[in-house]
């Protein structure tokens, strides 16, 4: 297995938009998010969304193939994209099946009233919903949480 790790520069987002739907996530096609990309050779494995707000990005999604889960991979991705941005935090919404995850990566629970708008409202309305996610935040410049994985070659680009 070869893993490469890239940003995803072409501006047809079909290849993005099909990824999600064969991980069973909505994904609307949004041109100001930067979208970073892992690969095994020439397969598209994983996602991440993310995009830049006045003071912090905001991480709208990150889809990992379930083959590849609980290996390393999604930190790796994480992290790969976090290199890729400059010294700003990094703030989620994680539902409660993901929480842990964030928090193993390097994020922290964030108050609500320390979220800068539109964050706090989009949650809120979230929550309205009735949809239990929270609030969490990476500071910039965080050291890397990514772990070696086992039978994994991971190349840069």
């Amino acid at each position: 297995m070869t893993l490469t790790f890239e940003e995803y520069f072409d501006p047809d987002l079909t290849l993005i938009r099909d990824f999600y739907e064969a991980c069973f996530a909505r994904y609307d096609a949004d041109l100001t998010e930067r979208v970073f990309v892992v690969k095994d050779g020439h397969w598209l494995i994983g996602a991440l969304r993310i995009r830049h707000e006045e003071g912090y990005y905001h991480l709208c999604g990150l889809q990992l193939l379930p083959h590849y889960q609980q290996r390393g991979i999604g930190s790796c991705l994480l992290d790969f994209a976090c290199k890729q941005l400059d010294n700003r935090p990094v703030l989620c919404q994680a539902l409660p099946f993901e929480r842990d995850f964030y928090l193993k990566v390097g994020f922290s629970l964030c108050q609500v009233s320390d979220m800068p708008e539109p964050l706090r409202s989009r949650l809120r309305q979230q929550q309205e919903l009735g949809y239990q996610v929270e609030p969490l935040m990476r500071e910039g410049g965080e050291p890397s949480h990514c772990t070696v994985v086992r039978q994994l070659v991971f190349q840069p680009v």
